[in-house]
């Protein structure tokens, strides 16, 4: 047996730390080249199949998640087997920091009404270094399905997301996890088939606020 039998093997992009531009929005987003981030779903050896648009300004992120495989269902007991979109920040992108801390969110979006709501934030924190999960209410989310697939229209205010300050921090932890029913979900800069990417922060991708 070999001394590295044991070591999981390692996709490319952990060879390097994935950072992307996310541009200044003025007015509501949309689904130019501009505000499209890049996949990283062939360095992560995953399928692509949807694109997710992101511009930032002094009030709000905001994302259209475009999924191009059509809807199927939100998973009853456990989103992750249904069709949903998970988005997580860390609004002062601390990759030295080995925990989730009060800077960092996870939130989780539906193309249907779960509970109510089509999304809301379920961050869970390990230390007592946590702030108050936002209100359901306070997440602006707009689904459109069709039959070849299905997008989402989201926002976060600027006060969903603790620590967001875009004058003084001009760079977010962020990733992604875009789920979908009876198939592999698609990431962005790692795989939570390696890491348990909602407990590591210092895993995620970084997006570089632009403001031109």
């Amino acid at each position: 047996m070999s001394l590295f039998d044991d070591i999981p093997s390692l996709s490319p992009v952990q060879f390097f730390g994935v950072t992307a531009d996310c541009f200044y929005l003025r007015g509501k987003l949309k689904m130019t080249k501009e505000y499209l981030l890049p996949s990283t779903a062939d360095l992560l050896g995953e399928n692509s199949f949807a694109d997710l648009y992101m511009g930032w300004n002094m009030d709000k992120i905001a994302i259209i998640c475009d999924v191009h495989v059509p809807f199927q269902k939100i998973g009853d007991t456990d989103f992750l087997k249904g069709d949903s979109i998970e988005l997580f920040f860390d609004t002062r992108d601390m990759k030295t920091k080995g925990t989730i801390s009060r800077f960092c969110h996870h939130f989780v979006f539906f193309p249907a009404l779960t509970q109510n709501f089509y999304g809301r934030e379920i961050t869970r924190f390990r230390s007592d270094d946590v702030h108050r999960l936002c209100h359901p209410e306070d997440l602006q989310v707009t689904p459109r399905i069709e039959k070849e697939g299905y997008s989402l229209s989201i926002e976060i205010p600027a006060h969903c997301l603790h620590g967001y300050d875009p004058l003084s921090f001009s760079r977010m932890g962020f990733t992604y996890r875009i789920n979908r029913a009876g198939g592999p979900p698609q990431h962005f800069a790692v795989s939570s088939e390696e890491y348990t990417i909602e407990q590591h922060p210092a895993t995620w991708g970084t997006l570089q606020l632009q403001r031109e």
